[in-house]
């Protein structure tokens, strides 16, 4: 314990008086979830309620992109079924597809992530599975695969179901897996598809994005310079859902708001992932949070011809996205080092272990000698000859001569005794 005391007092006297917040900052998102999430260097800037249980609406078309691409076949063409738009008026939602209508696959794909097609969601899940029951078994093990712990789907197009549910964590992993494929990445950027004519329809139709993020059409309301998707979603139980995407700068950040609401005629999921976005940018960076150069402790060392202690150091420093209020005295420190050290100590010479604590991340490092320190010659006879008078070796040899001693002693008495006899006898 003394040593972790004597660490962290090292540190606020080496590195100044503090200057910042301890703590991230912190932001509310006016919706039933949220999470933040920067990719480049793999961190969770926030979360609110990731862990509920929400419907995520049309947002579970990210994953059915995803089964799809994985299990189907761009190159096929489509023929829709009347299974796949069977429905879907009864339910409120438009569908542009036509029983027998032949499509190709990217078409499909093309729809359902800029047009956020129902339609082409169930035509896409029973051309690969033959039902979109078949396809949501593929969905489910998808989600599974990927660490999804708190979702379950029953459709491929997020038409409400009570049993249909996932979480903003969960659409975050998904999104993750999602944009890491390149024809994903690139439709859900896009901001209209036009479907081409076919054998049901004998003209083209343009079919806009449903993520006013990435267009200044319409009102232009919610457009962001950077946006790069990522998926919408809205029906009356799930409410306002958005699966976001921006660049910033060095940075990108995907975010996801479920349940937000419609407030003074503003679209809560475009207002609140705007807000998310704005805040990683402004309040997070990439920062050096412990230097490889940054003395934390010292030890005591033994023969030094100059000097009593040596300073250790992290063996590499640690770079994280932190808060811009961060500042090192943040950070919780606990060192395990020797007692001493023997001179001499090479600079970079391992002394110990460094444990590092921010928030719930942990990093081990080893601690080095920060300089060198030469032997003192002298102190170093000095000490082997006290070594050698204090070891096993001595000790054995002091007791072998003592034992020989007492034999010399006794083999002496002996034999004066004798001759001491034998005078004896010569008198008689």
């Amino acid at each position: 314990m003394w040593k972790k005391i004597i660490c962290l007092l090292l540190v606020a006297l080496l590195c100044g008086a503090p200057a910042f917040a301890a703590a991230a900052p912190e932001h509310h998102v006016e919706a039933k979830a949220a999470i933040l999430y920067e990719v480049t260097t793999d961190t969770l800037l926030l979360e609110q309620d990731a862990d509920v249980k929400l419907y995520p609406a049309s947002t579970t078309k990210l994953l059915t992109a995803l089964v799809a691409l994985e299990y189907g076949n761009p190159q096929d063409t489509v023929t829709v079924t009347q299974e796949a738009v069977e429905g879907l008026y009864e339910q409120g939602s438009a569908s542009y597809l036509l029983a027998g209508e032949e499509i190709s696959f990217m078409d499909l794909m093309r729809y359902l992530l800029i047009g956020s097609g129902n339609d082409a969601a169930n035509a896409l899940a029973i051309h690969i599975s033959g039902s979109t029951e078949g396809f949501v078994e593929l969905m489910n093990t998808t989600a599974q695969e990927l660490g999804c712990t708190n979702s379950h789907f029953v459709n491929p197009h997020g038409l409400h179901n009570e049993n249909h549910y996932t979480t903003a964590r969960d659409l975050l992993t998904i999104a993750k897996e999602a944009m890491k494929n390149e024809t994903i990445a690139q439709l859900v950027a896009e901001t209209e598809v036009v479907l081409p004519v076919t054998n049901k329809h004998s003209q083209t139709t343009t079919k806009y994005t449903t993520n006013h993020l990435l267009t200044k059409k319409s009102t232009g309301e919610y457009y962001y310079e950077g946006a790069i998707g990522i998926k919408t979603g809205t029906t009356t139980p799930a409410g306002l859902c958005l699966i976001g995407g921006c660049v910033k700068g060095d940075y990108t950040y995907y975010s996801v708001v479920l349940g937000a609401a419609r407030v003074d005629e503003k679209n809560g999921q475009f207002v609140e992932t705007i807000k998310l976005f704005d805040y990683g940018a402004n309040n997070f960076s990439q920062q050096v949070m412990l230097g490889s150069g940054e003395p934390v402790a010292q030890v005591p060392v033994r023969l030094s011809a100059d000097k009593e202690e040596v300073m250790v150091r992290p063996a590499e420093s640690i770079t994280a996205m932190l808060p811009n209020a961060f500042e090192i005295s943040d950070l919780d420190l606990d060192t395990d080092l020797p007692e001493e050290v023997t001179a001499p100590v090479k600079a970079g010479d391992v002394m110990g272990k460094l444990t590092v604590r921010y928030e719930d991340q942990v990093y081990h490092l080893d601690l080095v000698a920060a300089s060198d320190v030469e032997r003192s010659t002298m102190l170093y006879v000095l000490d082997r000859i006290g070594s050698f008078f204090t070891s096993t070796a001595f000790k054995v040899i002091v007791a072998s001569v003592v034992a020989l001693i007492i034999i010399f002693v006794g083999y002496v008495v002996l034999i004066n005794r004798r001759r001491a006899k034998r005078r004896r006898n010569r008198k008689r």
